[in-house]
């Protein structure tokens, strides 16, 4: 729902975004994936949520191909489903999405929530579980929490299907991966300075 969505995090403006500070998930500034975004973040984490009512529906794209694009792209999609039908998983189709979190909105301000990997995948530690009952008040919190720890687990085990090692690391260590590989490549590797030389007079 609306509300659900707006409480996931703040409502950003994309095209007053610092993206020195603000991370943007691959989101256009200029207005074409749409003017605002759902942003969250801690101390130590930063998470843009794709939101597909979000993005503008162009004449031109019938088959929301721009939207596919960034959602498809996602390692775990968030689905609110108020149709009274049970949500088919795959619906929603991308290369990399693993696993959905599910909201079916119940009577009495309450909700079913759902975590399920797809059937395609190795999540062996990603395993459907029973839905919880969960409080309007306390859904925003407990959807995106479990989105942010499976986003973890999903990029673990896409690490490990490409190259068989542990290759997910945190950010900091992967920027630091990318500076020590510009620096192996320049011509004239940067070392630390000499320090002045001392004499000394007997």
């Amino acid at each position: 729902s609306t509300q659900s969505t707006g409480e996931l995090g703040d409502m950003i403006w994309l095209s007053k975004c610092d993206q020195s500070t603000v991370y943007v998930g691959g989101l256009d500034t200029s207005g074409h994936d749409g003017d605002y975004a759902i942003s969250w973040r801690d101390k130590t984490t930063q998470v843009i949520f794709h939101v597909a009512t979000l993005m503008p529906q162009n004449e031109t794209d019938p088959t929301s191909t721009n939207k596919k694009r960034h959602i498809g792209n996602n390692f775990v999609t968030i689905v609110y489903n108020d149709s009274g039908q049970p949500y088919k998983q795959g619906t929603i189709k991308g290369q990399l999405n693993l696993c959905d979190v599910i909201i079916e909105p119940q009577p009495n301000s309450m909700n079913l929530v759902t975590l399920s990997s797809h059937k395609t995948t190795k999540l062996t530690d990603l395993k459907p579980h029973s839905a919880l009952l969960v409080s309007n008040s306390s859904l925003a919190g407990l959807v995106r929490h479990m989105a942010v720890n499976a986003n973890h687990l999903c990029q673990v085990s896409n690490g490990l299907a490409v190259t068989g090692s542990m290759a997910y690391s945190c950010n900091w260590l992967e920027r630091l991966k990318k500076i020590q590989k510009i620096l192996s490549r320049s011509v004239t590797p940067m070392s630390s300075p000499t320090p002045p030389r001392r004499e000394t007079f007997f």
